[in-house]
């Protein structure tokens, strides 16, 4: 038994570690190194981005009329001047133009004003002319060069510099890193990383003494206990009762012994136990108990529910053995109750294979699948489209008039449908039996979003245009179908069939583990959120039917309307529910309380889900937030007339309205109306935009442990707000109002660009820290811990932070006319 063990366990172990230290040291530190110096060249690269920003500012200050242009130079130069990084605090930038001319060097002043083509260092590396090469080939690069440790001139070192352009001044601003620094920091770390691995390779030698110690006390326990189970009944009650687990022993059918932790998890007594049959005990979901214990071998783990006292089902694991007293056969359950945090992990384990390609395929454009269209004109005949599509070998034709307007789509089933059942001959016209109007869709949205649309519209078929609104093709369900089978599409579509409110759990549970998929293969943010929002939809839909399903038919017309960051499509993990009822007509008690006891259903079912109530009570199952279509247009009126910066801001959710069940037309009466209400009261946009101006805002800096990463969002959220309501934009999305209003407002393109990138950055993180806390067992919050980030994730993060400051100052410019 030890040889066999020695050769399964301790030699295996013992090859992980040989292997482990060869890679080691051929594989892992020589790129943890290269790693290492692609980080430092990241960051002197982002610090030259953000110099060259302080710049630009000064730049644009004279577009405005407020500086001349020497004066924004003098002012860039000097502030660009005494700015230092580093840990010593030397570290610095200078600035040439493209002559080059040194324009201002702190520790080489006598550089300053010189013609410095000819200048060399000691190696003969004109590095100054090398700079001005690499900005005029591609803008910006790196040089390598000799040059003085930071304001020691008496000593000459290696260095590497990131330069960049300012094309608007011709000038270049660089600043870099002295590799006697980088080298003597990887040096640290390799010392690190092999103490690291001495204290590890000693680890597992502890661990693997103790685990073969323990593992030949266990291994010669289980051999005297199955010696002893043979011997009699006796010996198999005290093992029954021994077990620390709840556990059963049943002998041809019926119960004889079980043990006291069983009773404490079912509540039964004694004697109520063992008058329960197998299947009065255990349900199974696609099997029965019988069908199991007859065709057990030896033993098997099965997913069942303990139906406990008083009815109550509680999830468990079951392990059933076989065991054979008196050549009478029995079984032994071993019954483990499971967690939802432990179905949630098994959940994460069996989506990871299935959907981690399927996941690829999601996130792509349906581009990839698009299919050439063939053309046809609407006045010729189903005979001539017949002969056509086998010619061309297409089952769809798009027709057209006079074969340059698109009218309609001819699918081959269409006009077959219709000439077997002899409505139409061969001879009709193709524009009596086309679909029109057209669905057209972008050729960048994605695979998963398209399936939800041909879904929702009942096609089989969408047409494509491409970002000049040329149509290229056209795509077909069967095609995206057939290379999605196991995306979170066929979820969303087992959410939509789900009979128990315990079934929508368990598809919500699954979740966190997609969204961890979707995060490690470095997925769009708002593909993630998107993902997320259909998820959240299609639950909420489905809880809405089967609550009316239990209360009956609703007496008049309504809608179910989420609001918050559900109704702009950004809920994460740490969300709680935000959402309301508008019904048709007036207010009546009886109408009232039917939908007050819909949505208590409601909202309950969802916070057993895993949406949890709203601290603030913002649900349809608050009176308030239950009300006629008339009521609410009320209230739109009085926040829009009577706002002001304090309070709008407790309402301004409101505004992110968003129809997720019922009537559609009611939400869109009510969006009408409340475009009509602002429109006649700027007073409103300036209360809305002093309430974000309002918000303090997050700053970066590492004396912080932690960033709120949802305050952090906030500005952005309510300036896109101010400005869609403003110009009547439809959308709710913060990332589609921001790109919808570039066009329609006076504001800098590329700042809304870079405003996009900082919120889609932190909205990120936000979704990879709460996955990683749910699938630790931990509550989802927003509180990112800073040291926990890599030095470019900080980098990054300091600079989406300081991007998002800049949306006070625009507020100010446009509401105030002042700086705030």
């Amino acid at each position: 038994m030890r040889g066999v063990f020695f050769v399964k366990i301790i030699v295996p172990a013992i090859l992980v570690i040989v292997l482990f230290a060869i890679s080691l040291s051929v594989v892992f530190i020589p790129m943890v190194e290269e790693g290492f110096m692609d980080r430092k060249k990241e960051m002197i690269r982002e610090l030259t981005n953000s110099a060259l920003s302080i710049i630009d500012e000064y730049h644009k200050e004279t577009y405005r009329g407020n500086l001349t242009e020497e004066q924004a130079k003098e002012m860039a130069i000097n502030r660009i001047k005494f700015i230092r990084y580093g840990d010593d605090g030397l570290d610095y930038f200078w600035i040439t133009n493209m002559i080059p001319e040194m324009i201002m060097h702190p520790y080489r002043t006598d550089l300053n004003g010189r013609n410095i083509s000819d200048y060399t260092d000691p190696h003969g590396t004109m590095l100054f002319t090398e700079a001005v090469k690499k900005v005029k080939d591609s803008g910006d690069g790196y040089i390598d060069y000799w040059w003085q440790w930071k304001d020691d001139s008496t000593r000459i070192v290696p260095k590497l510099s990131y330069v960049k352009g300012f094309e608007p001044w011709n000038w270049i601003v660089g600043t870099g890193i002295y590799l006697e620094d980088v080298k003597e920091e990887i040096k640290v770390i390799r010392g690190r990383i092999v103490r690291i691995t001495i204290l590890f390779v000693l680890l597992i030698a502890i661990i693997i003494f103790y685990i073969t110690r323990q593992s030949l006390i266990i291994e010669r326990r289980r051999i005297d206990a199955e010696e002893k189970l043979k011997q009699s009944r006796l010996k198999y009650k005290m093992l029954v009762e021994a077990s620390t687990e709840s556990a059963m022993m049943w002998l041809e059918g019926r119960l004889i012994y079980f043990n006291q932790p069983i009773l404490s998890q079912t509540g039964y007594t004694g004697d109520e136990l063992l008058n329960k049959r197998m299947d009065e005990l255990f349900t199974l979901q696609n099997e029965s108990i019988e069908d199991i214990t007859q065709t057990l071998d030896e033993s098997r783990n099965v997913e069942a529910t303990l139906i406990a006292a008083g009815g109550k089902e509680i999830g468990v694991v079951l392990t059933i053995s076989n065991v054979e007293i008196n050549n009478k056969r029995g079984f032994i359950f071993i019954i483990k109750e499971v967690t939802r945090q432990l179905i949630r992990h098994k959940s994460e384990q069996m989506l990871e294979e299935e959907l981690r390609t399927s996941l690829l395929l999601m996130n792509s454009p349906v581009k990839l699948f698009l299919r050439q269209p063939e053309y046809i004109d609407m006045d010729l005949t189903i005979r001539e489209a017949a002969d056509m599509m086998i010619r061309k070998q297409t089952e769809l034709l798009f027709v057209t008039r006079n074969r340059t307007e698109i009218v309609g789509l001819l699918d081959h089933n269409a006009f077959i449908t219709e000439v077997i059942s002899g409505k139409k001959d061969h001879d009709t016209i193709i524009f009596s039996v086309m679909k029109s109007p057209v669905i057209y869709v972008n050729e960048n949205i994605l695979l998963f979003e398209a399936l939800l649309l041909l879904d929702k519209e009942n096609e089989d078929y969408l047409a494509v245009k491409n970002d000049q609104s040329k149509t290229t093709g056209f795509i077909s369900k069967k095609d995206l179908l057939a290379a999605q089978q196991n995306a979170p599409f066929l979820l969303v579509k087992k959410i939509e069939r789900a009979e128990l409110v315990s079934q929508l759990q368990s598809l919500y549970d699954k979740l966190p583990g997609i969204l961890t998929l979707l995060i490690s293969t470095d997925s769009h943010s708002r593909n993630i959120a998107q993902i997320s929002a259909a998820f959240s939809d299609a639950i909420s839909k489905r809880v809405v039917e089967l609550a009316i399903e239990k209360t009956g038919p609703p007496p008049v017309k309504f809608a179910f309307i989420s609001l918050g960051s559900e109704g702009r499509e950004e809920q994460t993990l740490k969300t709680d529910q935000d959402n309301a009822i508008i019904y048709h007509g007036k207010y009546s008690q009886e109408v009232n309380e039917y939908f007050l006891q819909l949505s208590g259903k409601i909202t309950s079912w969802l916070n057993d889900i895993g949406y949890e109530y709203c601290i603030g009570e913002v649900m349809a199952s608050n009176p308030r937030w239950c009300q006629p279509l008339s009521k609410w247009k009320e209230y739109f009126k009085e926040w829009v007339e009577n706002s002001d910066p304090e309070s709008i801001l407790d309402i301004s959710i409101f505004f992110d309205l968003r129809f997720v069940y019922g009537d559609k037309s009611l939400v869109d009466e009510l969006k009408n109306e409340i475009i009509k209400i602002i429109d006649s009261e700027a007073v409103f946009f300036a209360h809305l935009a002093k309430s974000v101006s309002r918000l303090k805002g997050v700053t970066y800096s590492e004396k912080h442990k932690t960033i709120d990463l949802k305050k952090a969002m906030l500005p952005v959220v309510g300036f896109a707000r101010v400005y869609a309501l403003k110009n009547n934009v439809n959308e709710t999305n913060t990332v589609s109002r921001l790109n919808s209003i570039i066009d329609r407002e006076n504001i800098n393109k590329s700042f809304i660009e870079e405003i996009v990138k900082a919120y889609e950055y932190l909205m990120f993180l936000r979704f990879r820290l709460q996955t990683a806390m749910i699938l630790s067992n931990e509550n989802p919050d927003n509180s990112l811990r800073i040291d926990e980030l890599t030095n470019i994730e900080k980098a990054t993060l300091k600079a989406a932070l300081a991007e998002i400051a800049e949306i006070y100052t625009q507020l100010s410019f446009d509401f105030e006319g002042r700086t705030m």
